[in-house]
């Protein structure tokens, strides 16, 4: 994520020189992302034994990014999007055995193309105001850490691997701009983001000792959310 963020800051000076930017802009963006249930999740041992275990959602966690893109029409612009998703927390009880459950960290970073149709801008005082809506398709790298199991709470010495997918993408968004210069824009959005499964590895570990592989890794779950994500846009003249 670091690495696609730095290429892209080190690239735009050299495209400035390169090609007209008139009508590019770049944002880079902060946000809080709130989760949706994930649907129930399952796994099916080495024994083999299915379980299914309860519908949660993954917590509060943070995002952060960088968008680059280009004005099409006064109205309407097109962007490339990358976003990191983490702090995310998977904790599910078992449906048969309230007592047992798993936990796991859950993280993504997705690369997606966004659409957006900017409204007529309005006066407030002396800062134009420019709503917007639009959505974007892409992929997102989906990564399950290490499931420890619970007992009533407490960690036990058993764990499952963990594992990074990758899945299509969606989301719909709706902000508004906050001009603070002419080129410069405080951009403030809602976001709801459906980035797809999260699923572990294959293989438990006994403090440490592998033991066996799984049938079938926990699956089932996916990652939803709706964001308040808070932007700088740079227009190109």
């Amino acid at each position: 994520m670091k690495t696609i963020l730095a290429a892209l800051l080190l690239t735009l000076p050299t495209l400035a020189f390169a090609v007209d930017l008139e009508g590019y802009y770049i944002t880079p963006k902060v946000g809080v992302s709130k989760s949706m249930d994930t649907g129930k999740t399952s796994f099916t041992n080495h024994v083999p034994v299915t379980q299914l275990l309860s519908d949660e959602d993954l917590g509060t966690g943070t995002a952060f990014g960088l968008s680059a893109g280009k004005y099409l029409t006064d109205n309407f612009r097109l962007e490339l999007e990358v976003i990191k998703r983490d702090n995310y927390e998977y904790e599910a009880q078992w449906l048969v055995l309230r007592t047992l459950s798993e936990k796991a960290d859950i993280e993504s970073t997705s690369l997606f193309i966004n659409g957006f149709y900017d409204f007529q801008p309005f006066p407030i005082g002396n800062t134009l105001i420019t709503p917007y809506l639009g959505g974007g398709v892409g992929i997102s790298r989906n990564k399950m850490g290490t499931t420890i199991g619970l007992t009533n709470g407490v960690p036990s010495v058993s764990t499952i691997e963990g594992n990074t997918i990758s899945q299509f993408a969606y989301k719909l968004s709706v902000g508004t701009f906050f001009s603070i210069t002419e080129q410069l824009s405080l951009d403030v959005n809602y976001e709801y983001v459906n980035l797809g499964e999260f699923k572990s590895g294959n293989a438990l570990y006994n403090d440490g000792v592998f033991i066996a592989n799984f049938q079938s890794p926990f699956n089932g779950g996916d990652i939803k959310s709706q964001e308040l994500m808070v932007g700088l846009q740079y227009k190109f003249n």
